[in-house]
């Protein structure tokens, strides 16, 4: 039973945890990068650990695009965001990439961890008001902040975590 973890990351988080959830993947497995998805004969997967970055309050453009073709596996996610994964909008984030997940597949369960914002935002942030770049939250600069040094130790762990009692059991 082959798994692979199939992802698309903008400032490297995505990479990282996805990196750190292979490590910890039981199983034939393998790790690519969302554009080298024709590389893999998904004929052959069972298992499918999609990695994306938060946008919009759902799945990255590349991720779901992805995903709009993905049919019949049992399908898994982890999620980087700039916000706290326990936040209101991250329950949100959560909520629209299983909906996206669930259509055609066998959703089994997702994780959102903490990353750092893009240097692409974070100068939009602070050349134009902040309703024009990004949703108004009132904290947002605090939020873009304490993103920095994500993700860390602490995010890592939770995603061993999830590995090992969420997607292991079910290989």
């Amino acid at each position: 039973m082959k798994t692979v973890i199939i992802y698309s990351s903008l400032t490297g988080n995505t990479k990282k945890v996805c990196e750190v959830a292979f490590e910890h993947l039981q199983q034939e497995k393998q790790l690519i990068r969302v554009e080298e998805k024709d590389t893999v004969d998904w004929t052959k997967v069972e298992n499918v650990i999609i990695g994306y970055w938060v946008d919009k309050g759902t799945a990255d453009a590349k991720t779901k695009k992805f995903l709009s073709k993905l049919q019949n596996k049992n399908l898994y996610f982890i999620g980087t965001l700039g916000e706290s994964p326990t936040s209101f909008h991250a329950e949100k984030c959560i909520r629209n990439v299983t909906k996206l997940c669930e259509k055609d597949n066998h959703f089994k369960g997702g994780i959102l961890v903490r990353g750092k914002v893009s240097e692409d935002l974070k100068q939009k942030m602070d050349k134009f008001p902040l309703n024009i770049v990004h949703k108004f939250v009132p904290n947002m600069k605090q939020i873009v902040l304490d993103a920095e040094g994500h993700p860390n130790e602490e995010d890592f762990q939770r995603v061993i975590e999830f590995i090992e009692k969420t997607v292991n059991p079910n290989l």
